[in-house]
């Protein structure tokens, strides 16, 4: 565990060859070896699922589980048949259920992530490394995983699980290590530490201040009615934010909660339903629309689709609002520059200077980035989709209040998270949407997360009935 740039990500960059040693030493049964690529650390048995995971959207199941290894042929062909095989008795083995038949595009988070183990474990796995991997996965996605780790613990593989959910260290690990400024602070036995003392290790401090909520809100900013889409996703989608509010939108795995965003933003053709900003009925709204309009839209996939990685901290800042710092076609550096650098220090983003590349930032600190451009347009109204994915707890308590503060000052929030607890602690109101329709709205004053799960599968099942 550690902050976001603790250096959690770059000693997984150690152990897998991606970056060598200058100093100290590495050893694997308690003898030295030297890692100088990744082909030395899958020599050795070390397999890593990134944050970021790694599979090859257009291919199927079996192409992604053999990436890396060699296809078997038969007569001069590759041997589909016995490629598969050898994916399923895999699987098998670890009592996975993945339909192989399907691109990794057309796969859940949780399946994509079950694939990544499918693949790891194709070869001799002794070290399983995790980096985030509950980032996107709902609490019953993530219980689903935790099973099936603890089933490749009981076989005799090393699991190295990096998070920033305190909850999860509690309930999975043996040991806990705390990295800080790229130091180590302490390995403990996890049953030695409490949650306090850890987040103290993390941040050197004891408590993280808790959010407030409003009893009372302004008028309506936005409002969606009964929005669907042609491929299902969204069935009917309606809901509606108004000013000072954060309103939170919960749904299992597949409920329509990110394409519902999507479809306010502009980004998803919708095939029925309105949106309403201000009462007045925007048809055929684009994101470019949106974003004049007061919208924006902090994107689940970070890297896909919220930053460009190789272009700079300063000008991911700058990309919404480029027109307002250009003069005939020609940016005007200067004063882009000192707008950018206002951002980023009240943002307190860290990093070597604005110049740097967004890549090479800490998955919090990209984050931050994303949400100093977001700031840049001036918005009247966000769309989080997980906004707080893979962040530390320091980095989520700023976005909380951040959040807060614009909500406050009359900006309305639709809050889209897969930690139903992070809901309860942040939200004022809270929607449930299950099988892509928007169902109760609740009241969130002594709401507890056994009545929202609730809620959810009792729908689910009502469908599921004939």
């Amino acid at each position: 565990m550690g902050e976001n740039g603790a250096g959690k990500s770059t000693l997984i960059k150690l152990l897998t060859g991606v970056y060598q040693l200058r100093e100290g030493r590495l050893l694997w049964n308690g003898e030295p070896v030297t890692i100088s690529s990744p082909a030395d650390s899958r020599a050795l048995g070390i397999r890593v699922i990134h944050q970021d995971r790694t599979l090859i959207p257009t291919f199927n199941g079996i192409e992604n589980c053999y990436l890396g290894l060699e296809y078997p042929t038969r007569l001069g062909r590759v041997d589909w048949a016995a490629m598969e095989r050898r994916v399923r008795q895999t699987m098998e083995g670890l009592g996975i259920d993945v339909d192989l038949k399907k691109t990794a595009a057309e796969l859940s988070p949780p399946q994509r992530t079950e694939l990544e183990i499918v693949r790891a474990m194709m070869t001799d796995c002794r070290l399983l490394i995790l980096d985030e991997p509950t980032a996107s996965l709902t609490d019953q996605e993530a219980e689903r995983l935790f099973k099936l780790l603890r089933s490749l613990r009981e076989k005799g593989t090393s699991i190295l699980y990096v998070t920033h959910r305190l909850d999860e260290i509690f309930l999975l690990t043996d040991r806990v290590t705390v990295f800080r400024n790229g130091q180590l602070v302490e390995t403990v036995p996890t049953a030695s530490v409490t949650r306090e003392e850890l987040v103290a290790k993390m941040t050197d401090q004891t408590a993280v201040e808790p959010i407030s909520r409003r009893e009372s809100f302004g008028p309506v900013l936005l409002e969606a009615k009964s929005l669907a889409t042609r491929d299902g996703r969204v069935k009917q989608g309606s809901l509606s934010l108004r000013s000072g509010e954060i309103l939170g939108l919960f749904g299992l795995g597949g409920s329509g909660r990110t394409e519902l965003l999507e479809c306010i933003f502009g980004c998803r053709a919708i095939s029925s339903g309105t949106v309403l900003l201000d009462g007045k009925e925007r048809p055929g709204l684009t994101p470019e629309e949106a974003i004049r309009s007061g919208m924006v839209l902090i994107s689940e996939d970070r890297r896909g689709k919220a930053m460009i990685g190789s272009l700079s901290v300063r000008d991911n800042i700058l990309l919404s609002s480029i027109d307002t710092f250009s003069r005939y076609g020609v940016l005007r550096a200067k004063a882009g520059n000192r707008a950018a650098a206002e951002q980023i220090n009240a943002l307190h983003i860290k990093l070597a200077s604005p110049g740097q590349r967004m890549l090479e930032l800490s998955g919090g600190n990209q984050q931050k980035a994303v949400f100093a451009r977001a700031l840049m347009t001036a918005p009247r109204i966000f769309l989080c989709d997980e906004p707080t994915q893979a962040v530390d707890v320091a980095t989520r308590s700023d976005i909380h209040h951040l959040l807060r503060r614009k909500a406050d000052e009359g900006a309305g929030v639709l809050y889209v998270s897969s930690d139903l607890k992070e809901l309860l602690e942040v939200a004022d109101n809270i929607l449930v949407m299950s099988r892509g329709r928007t169902r109760s709205c609740w009241k969130n004053e002594n709401l507890t997360a056994q009545q929202v799960l609730a809620c959810c599968y009792e729908t689910q099942e009502k469908e599921a009935q004939p």
